[in-house]
């Protein structure tokens, strides 16, 4: 080997790739996009970006780096119809060619996302439709040279409009004033609500339904009326995405039941003028009837509960000594059936056919005790007949 041979240095050569190669875009006035430069190979990639035309610009335009995102603007004021162009990429990884096949509207007309509008009740159209696409249109240099294309009168108007920091609200107020749609008002979809408090529970939920008017922007602010401290919002003020497809909202609510005394009503306020009523009275704990009202002297009966308080409970009997249970005290789960006879006995009988009486009448008290010591009882009267 030629030891006076100079030595030699490689460097890995990058090479240039396009995220993609070709832009289709349809529009008038600015348009906006990206695309990725990015080096498939070694090395770092160097190099500038050259439209073929002036209405195309890039940020930025010329890169270093393996991985350059690149913004491109088209500026399609007072062009019309179909144009096809490009922009060429150089660098020390290669040449990479980024066509352009533009659709160019006329001024007065603005298209975005499939929708062609030729008028501000088309632009409406387009809000109702596309929400969240029309706000970011509508503070956009293209939408403003559309509506100096079409003539509009109130340009000051819709600056103070554009310059509200609320968009939704900003959109809003402007398509209202232009007569392009009515301003939505929110109301009650309900306007009284009921609830039956149990003897053990500690906290009752429910939910407001609420409703707007119209699609767009509302204002709503709820507010729990004074006495009613036993009620509690989960939230106070409505915004756009509390509302759904259908305009409706839910605001849940929660009753505070240990704060409740017997029957009491209490009233959210909507916008400080639309009431909502909700009414609040305690459960029965539990229910009780016998299978029939009328027995023999010599019968047997059922007592048939149904308990209504969510947990086990226990029940006490009370009645007189010729109603016979086999015990004055039981549990009771959900439902339970309680066999008793009747022994109302011949001196009895006698007394009642002294007096030419042919019947008797008696009760069966049931009583249910809460821990609180609190008792709900249910009285349940029967009659006697001679056999």
């Amino acid at each position: 080997m030629n030891k006076n041979l100079q030595h030699l240095e490689f460097y890995p050569a990058p090479k240039i790739v396009l995220s993609e190669s070709k832009i289709s875009l349809k529009g008038a006035g600015l348009l906006y996009g990206n695309f990725e430069i990015y080096n498939s190979a070694e090395g770092e990639l160097v190099g500038s970006i050259t439209p073929m035309v002036e209405f195309i610009s890039f940020s930025p335009n010329t890169f270093s780096g393996n991985r350059i995102q690149v913004e491109y603007t088209v500026d399609l004021t007072g062009l019309n119809g179909d144009i096809q162009t490009a922009a060429v990429i150089t660098s020390n990884g290669g040449e990479a060619v980024l066509d352009f096949y533009i659709t160019a509207n006329r001024g007065d007309v603005l298209e975005r996302d499939g929708h062609v509008m030729a008028d501000l009740a088309d632009f409406a159209e387009y809000a109702r439709l596309q929400p969240v696409e029309a706000r970011k249109l509508f503070g956009r240099h293209d939408f403003v040279l559309w509506l100096m294309n079409l003539g509009y009168s109130s340009m000051d108007m819709y600056e103070n409009f554009a310059n509200d920091a609320n968009k939704e609200r900003a959109l809003d107020n402007f398509l209202v004033f232009n007569g392009s749609k009515s301003k939505a008002v929110v109301l009650p979809a309900q306007r009284d609500l009921t609830h039956q408090i149990g003897m053990w529970e500690d906290v009752v939920t429910g939910s407001l339904k609420l409703k707007k008017t119209t699609w767009g922007y509302a204002d709503g602010e709820l507010e729990v009326a004074k006495g009613a401290d036993w009620l509690k919002l989960s939230k106070t003020k409505l915004v756009g995405s509390d509302f759904d497809g259908q305009n409706m909202a839910e605001v849940h609510y929660m009753v505070l039941a240990d704060k409740v005394a017997g029957r009491d009503m209490g009233q959210v306020l909507l916008n400080g003028e639309h009431k909502i009523n909700i009414w609040l009275s305690p459960a029965a704990a539990f229910d009780a009837r016998l299978d029939k009202q009328s027995f023999f002297f010599e019968d047997t009966g059922k007592l048939l509960l149904t308990n209504n308080t969510g947990r086990d409970i226990f029940i006490e009997i009370a009645c007189e000594d010729f109603v016979r249970f086999d015990s004055k005290r039981y549990p009771v789960g959900q439902r339970l059936e309680i066999e008793f006879s009747l022994k109302y006995g011949s001196f009895r009988a006698s007394t009642l056919s002294f007096k030419k009486q042919l019947y008797a009448e008696t009760s069966i008290q049931v009583v249910v005790v809460g821990e609180s010591g609190t008792g709900f009882s249910r009285r349940l009267p029967l009659t006697l007949w001679a056999n």
